[in-house]
């Protein structure tokens, strides 16, 4: 019988359902080959661009205790372990390193001063910051001196508006504080975002510990406001079980007011802190009586003015902490912000190094960074931790301490 030339023909099911089959297995076949292929650049390319961000990659995942899966899951152990080969190699060249003979010159006799004593002289006393800009900012609000007479300028919480105020070097003054001799600055270059605390008093500044030290640690503010200090950041590590550690003991050596609380672990790590002439001296010493307040940590940034550490140098980019110290005595603290992408990612230690020798730091070096990185000044945290909690970051050991005056 003939069939009507309007007669539809219905398809095979079961063709167009293998049909079917076979293009989602072909889609899925190409997906994977291109991952494979992507994989493959991303781990063993030497394109020089591919490479760097790899190394990077590697030496930040493996900065942490509780991220380093994020490289050990996904990158072979061969290739990890060049990575991690360069930052040992570093360390090993710094070993023999330590602060050579230097002093220090003091002159808090003339910085801490009322305002009406300091005014004429403020430019000699207060060099790094930009006279012009301070004037314009005291035309604008007036004197703003406490009850004694002392200039305090303090906006320093992060949501605070621009003071104008400018270091010679063109960063953001947020605090001047001519009653304890103190300066904090905002550095913002790249991926991160830094505060810096100029400490004209040496005298002032030294370790303190968590006040139930051995037992648990605390948090930045109730340290400071424990021992009564003005400003404060993190100083050593601590022992940190899968990243879930309470901050009860320091890692490494410790001496606080000149009494020893930890031996040194040795390694690569330095002793790093201040002796009783007021010095900060890193390196290893056998007689560790040299010294009135120290911790332990690694890498050296600047020693006796020459840089000593450039790039990631196998510590990737983290949120950071560093101490130094200016040949007039002058100590600098700096607080990287990290692990915020669009804000701060971290810093480098190279990045570090370059921020202590454009603000003429004599030496210098890392401290324990990551989420313990935090910096305390007038009451707050003015940082921004990257720790569980936001606001006052992790439990810790002990921290650098500026007593007031």
């Amino acid at each position: 019988m003939a069939v009507g030339k309007h007669q539809y023909v219905k398809p095979n099911k079961e063709r167009k359902k293998a049909k079917k089959r076979r293009h989602v297995f072909r889609n899925l076949l190409l997906t994977l080959m291109l991952l494979a292929g992507l994989y493959s650049i991303a781990v063993f390319s030497d394109i020089p661009f591919v490479a760097r961000l790899r190394t990077l990659y590697i030496e930040t995942a493996m900065g942490t205790m509780t991220h380093q899966w994020l490289a050990t899951y996904f990158i072979p152990k061969s290739v990890i372990d060049e990575v991690m080969e360069q930052r040992f190699t570093i360390e090993q060249e710094q070993n023999e390193l330590e602060s050579g003979e230097w002093s220090v010159e003091h002159h808090t006799e003339d910085i801490i001063e009322t305002w009406d004593e300091l005014e004429g002289e403020f430019d000699d006393f207060y060099p790094d910051i930009d006279a012009d800009t301070l004037r314009a900012y005291l035309r604008e609000h007036g004197d703003c001196l406490d009850a004694d007479g002392y200039l305090v300028i303090d906006e320093a919480d992060p949501g605070d508006g621009d003071t104008g105020i400018r270091t010679v070097q063109g960063d953001r003054v947020l605090a001047l504080d001519t009653r304890n001799g103190i300066i904090i600055a905002l550095l913002k270059d790249g991926d991160y975002v830094a505060r810096l605390a100029i400490i004209k008093d040496p005298t002032h500044v030294g370790i303190d510990l968590a006040p139930q030290y051995g037992s648990v640690g605390a948090v930045i503010q109730d340290i400071c406001e424990h021992h009564g200090a003005v400003l404060g950041t993190n100083a050593s590590g601590f022992y940190d079980p899968e990243g879930h550690g309470n901050g009860a003991e320091a890692y490494g050596f410790m001496i606080s007011g000149g009494k020893k609380y930890c031996e040194s672990v040795g390694s690569n790590y330095k002793m790093v802190g201040f002796d009783h002439s007021d010095r900060l001296l890193i390196g290893r010493y056998s007689d560790t009586s040299v010294f009135r307040d120290a911790v332990e940590f690694k890498p050296i940034l600047v020693l006796d003015g020459e840089k000593k550490i450039s790039g990631s140098a196998g510590w990737g980019i983290q949120p950071r902490t560093a101490i130094g110290q200016r040949k007039n005595g002058d100590v600098l603290l700096v607080v990287a912000d990290g692990r915020a992408p669009g804000y701060s990612i971290g810093a480098k230690v190279g990045e570090l190094a370059d921020i202590m020798l454009e603000y003429d730091a004599y030496q210098a070096i890392n401290l324990d960074g990551g989420s313990s990185s935090v910096m305390y000044y007038n009451g707050r945290v003015i940082s921004k931790p990257s720790a569980g909690d936001k606001v006052n970051g992790r439990r810790l050991p002990n921290a650098f301490l500026v007593m007031p005056q």
